[in-house]
């Protein structure tokens, strides 16, 4: 259900943005109508390029953890990166997912590293800046500070 919800909300946007010539979402709920901060509301990670063919999202799973005093207790965890791009059609598309455990092994890289490439899609760590980066087929890139 979560993943149709994406889904719609890409195709929605896309289609406002198409209709509008620009997307402009409140990404604070649209409670300071003085000082609106324009941009995508939907977790996006990229959320405030509006010039984007591609949606990148942190995917998460609820995971059972310990803490320091040795009490479990649930959290959602990421568990993944995803590019969602639009058809020409408008509808979102998983263009390319990536399991955390890929991102991982690349993050003790000491050199520039592709993580993952699919339908023209890629994912690369660049550890001189410790940033990921994606590009895409249509020469856009987006890159993001790597988590620790």
């Amino acid at each position: 259900m979560f993943k149709f919800k994406k889904v719609l909300f890409i195709a929605c946007a896309l289609a406002l943005t198409l209709a509008l010539g620009a997307a402009a979402a409140y990404a604070d709920g649209g409670e300071d109508e003085e000082n609106p901060l324009l941009g995508f509301d939907d977790g996006r990670l990229n959320a405030f390029d509006f010039a984007q063919p591609v949606a990148v999202y942190y995917s998460y799973d609820s995971k059972q953890l310990i803490d320091d005093d040795g009490n479990s207790y649930w959290a959602d965890v990421v568990d993944g990166i995803e590019l969602w791009a639009a058809d020409s059609e408008g509808i979102g598309q998983l263009v390319l997912y990536v399991p955390v455990e890929s991102i991982e092994a690349a993050l003790t890289s000491s050199v520039s590293t592709q993580i993952a490439a699919a339908n023209g899609y890629t994912l690369s760590y660049l550890p001189a800046t410790n940033m990921f980066c994606i590009t895409t087929p249509t020469w856009y890139t987006f890159t993001w500070e790597a988590w620790d």
